[in-house]
């Protein structure tokens, strides 16, 4: 929609391609500064005639990746830089997308079930921490995240030896720990309330921006088996550049400053293993609705067991 838009086209590519799912477009948020598009609500037009799809989705809740371009870039990099912060949540987009999904929720009273989160890329990472938001007030909404955002150490991209990158791993969760004691940083005690809400993430591991939620989907099952669940639990929940600018966490649970994205008690992760030609191609959207039968085949599930 914001190619249509910047590009003012008519007729606009967009909208056949919502329609021919069943879809209507019922709001757009866009940007207060600059008037870009970045995310939408959309309408699922024959869900009480489809009932052997199972339980299909009533809304659809959308945000876009980055779009680096002279309508969006100022906005979108403003994003991507409290992505690196650990400030996401602290942003216009994200308090916008909190008020239209509990206007969904809320003014077509509908079930939790019903609405669905979707996103891609920084996208995805509003898709994430809204989800996370709402399944600490008790909604827990079914979340997809495309290629979301977790800029960690890119051990996983960058190494190959996973004795190497578990070590890295174990070392840092100790350490961090180990600071946050010394510099008296309180970490936020694990919320039962999203142990049960489970989003499905789709990552490339060719795409060094989300590659890392394998490696710490590996962590986090493995700590463990040695005996430092808790240990991992609260290295997770904090990072080095929190640690840096000594950002402190709030003890009410719907405040989480500083709260990484990639921190989840759970989730249903698909791994495209296909080596993919670029960058452009390992991140884009495009590879998640490819109809080649060999792609398919090569994606794998991992699951994260919640903390004990």
């Amino acid at each position: 929609m914001q190619r249509d838009k910047a590009k003012k086209r008519k007729p606009r590519l967009a909208n056949p391609w919502w329609e021919s799912f069943g879809f209507s477009l019922l709001e757009t948020l866009t940007n207060r500064d600059d008037g870009s598009i970045y995310g939408a609500v959309y309408e699922f037009n024959r869900y009480q005639k489809t009932p052997h799809l199972g339980k299909p989705p009533r809304y659809v809740i959308a945000f876009r990746g980055t779009m680096l371009c002279s309508e969006t870039m100022k906005s979108d990099m403003k994003q991507n830089l409290r992505c690196l912060l650990n400030t996401l949540n602290q942003g216009r987009r994200f308090d916008n997308a909190i008020k239209a999904i509990k206007n969904v929720l809320g003014y077509h009273n509908v079930e939790t079930e019903s609405v669905w989160l979707a996103g891609h890329s920084l996208g995805a990472g509003i898709a994430l921490l809204a989800g996370k938001a709402m399944a600490r007030s008790g909604y827990l909404l079914q979340t997809y995240a495309f290629n979301p955002p977790n800029l960690g150490l890119l051990l996983e991209y960058l190494f190959d030896n996973e004795i190497f990158k578990g070590g890295v791993r174990i070392f840092g969760s100790f350490a961090k720990t180990a600071v946050a004691s010394l510099c008296d940083l309180k970490i936020q005690e694990d919320d039962l309330r999203t142990s049960s809400w489970t989003p499905h993430l789709y990552v490339n591991k060719s795409d060094p921006l989300c590659t890392e939620f394998i490696g710490d989907f590996k962590h986090k099952n493995y700590m463990p088996t040695i005996g430092a669940s808790k240990v991992e639990s609260d290295g997770a929940r904090i990072s080095f550049r929190s640690l840096t600018f000594r950002r402190r966490t709030p003890s009410s649970p719907s405040d989480f400053p500083g709260e990484p994205i990639q921190l989840l008690s759970s989730a249903d992760m698909t791994v495209n293993m296909n080596v993919m030609d670029g960058f452009r191609a390992a991140h884009g959207l495009k590879q998640w609705w490819e109809q080649d039968p060999a792609l398919r085949k090569n994606w794998k599930t991992h699951r994260i067991r919640p903390s004990i």
